[in-house]
């Protein structure tokens, strides 16, 4: 069966546990990412973090005196970032994003936009969930340097038609990435 909500069925408990060696790999990712929040929005800033699979970036944002909640569908990936004990997690999908409008200083997807088959209503719950002047930050592969990753990457143009009917887009590139800074639209 296909689903419409992206490829989260793929996330066992198998998977789970080897992603957290990819979490080795990927530290300066969420480093970098991290330092890009810190220039935006100050501790102890309300962070909704879709998708945060194993919770690396979700403890670095607490441990820098955020409030973090990540929210992501893939219960074994949930059960990986528990380790944890700072972020909060909740198992919910992009596209039903369980919080009052308005609760968050900023958001964050790492490397998830990709999985997220109905952008439509995800970007939706995202804006919903952000308070006004509120930034929401998305990074991904750069499909548009690194084209052999295929589904699990994002183009500049994807980026933009997903995220332009709710934020104002600006780009960072650092190779291999590309990270997309919305600023939340009244």
């Amino acid at each position: 069966m296909v689903s419409n909500y992206g490829y989260f069925e793929q996330f066992d408990e198998r998977f789970a546990r080897m992603y957290r060696f990819f979490d080795v790999l990927l530290i300066w990712s969420y480093r970098l990412t991290a330092n890009i929040l810190n220039r935006l929005v100050k501790p102890p800033a309300k962070i909704l973090e879709v998708g945060p699979g194993t919770g690396r970036l979700a403890n670095i944002l607490s441990n820098r005196g955020y409030h973090v909640v990540g929210v992501d569908v893939s219960l074994p990936m949930l059960r990986q970032a528990r380790r944890f004990w700072r972020p909060d997690f909740v198992n919910a999908g992009s596209w039903a994003i369980p919080t009052k409008p308005g609760r968050f200083d900023a958001a964050v997807a790492m490397f998830t936009l990709h999985h997220w088959g109905d952008h439509a209503s995800s970007i939706r719950n995202v804006y919903d969930s952000l308070r006004s002047d509120s930034v929401f930050i998305v990074a991904e592969a750069n499909a548009d340097r690194i084209g052999t990753l295929g589904s699990h990457s994002c183009s500049e143009r994807c980026l933009v038609n997903v995220l332009t009917p709710y934020f104002n887009v600006n780009f960072i590139r650092s190779f291999p990435l590309i990270i997309a800074i919305g600023k939340k639209l009244k």
